[in-house]
């Protein structure tokens, strides 16, 4: 019985070390600074310019801020996660009652959330034409326009490649010509589809960049109504 007393100390001990390890590891938040090491800290405060925080070993200690600028992401001690990019969304005031995109370079966001291209275009979309200005609606024909571009390009890349497969089997013959037809009619077939895809990808990108430049006349437009 006397032996065991030592063994249970230390069984104790070492369980409380244990909670602390896992005290330490979870309950802290992780600022990750552009070109330095991970902050370990406690966030306190998150505006639309900078985040306020105490070193999480030092609680007592000054309150420090960071730009947003400087700050690529943070990672919360319950595991959630926000970009820089959601960072710069919020403020401390209260919210506009006016659904409002967010364009910040190739980013969108509608109430603080993140959201796609193809989202943001479909509640554009959605929005009578009629209370839109014209230079709006210029830019979602425009954008709609590309999207077709970019669809038919992405049909048209699978379709290339097996057209130049099917080809190239009914050629594939021990006679050199055959042979050399073949070879020409799969190469050609899979440049169509590279090229394809390609143009499809260049397509996506000037479709979206319409869709960013609309969504910042949409904003206007419903301003303007709201006036």
């Amino acid at each position: 019985m006397i032996l065991l007393r030592p063994i249970m100390s230390r069984c104790l001990a070492f369980f409380f070390f244990l909670f602390k390890l896992g005290t330490f590891a979870f309950a802290q938040d992780t600022i990750f600074v552009n070109n330095s090491e991970p902050l370990i800290v406690r966030v306190l405060e998150i505006s639309s310019t900078s985040v306020s925080y105490k070193n999480f070993h030092n609680p007592d200690g000054v309150i420090r801020s960071l730009s947003n600028e400087q700050i690529s992401r943070i990672v919360y001690e319950n595991g959630k996660e926000e970009s820089r990019f959601q960072l710069k969304q919020k403020t401390t005031g209260s919210a506009s009652p006016l659904k409002l995109f967010i364009v910040e370079g190739k980013h969108l966001a509608l109430n603080n959330v993140d959201i796609s291209h193809k989202a943001a275009f479909k509640i554009m979309m959605q929005k009578d034409p009629q209370t839109n200005s014209d230079e709006l609606n210029e830019i979602l024909v425009l954008a709609d326009s590309r999207k077709n571009g970019q669809i038919a390009f992405n049909v048209i890349a699978p379709v290339s490649a097996v057209a130049g497969i099917y080809l190239a089997r009914q050629h594939r013959y021990n006679d050199p010509k055959e042979q050399l037809k073949a070879r020409t009619y799969f190469l050609s077939g899979l440049s169509v589809c590279i090229l394809s895809l390609v143009t499809a990808q260049i397509y996506k990108s000037l479709k979206n960049k319409q869709i960013r430049k609309a969504a910042l006349l949409y904003n206007a437009d419903l301003i303007n109504l709201n006036d």
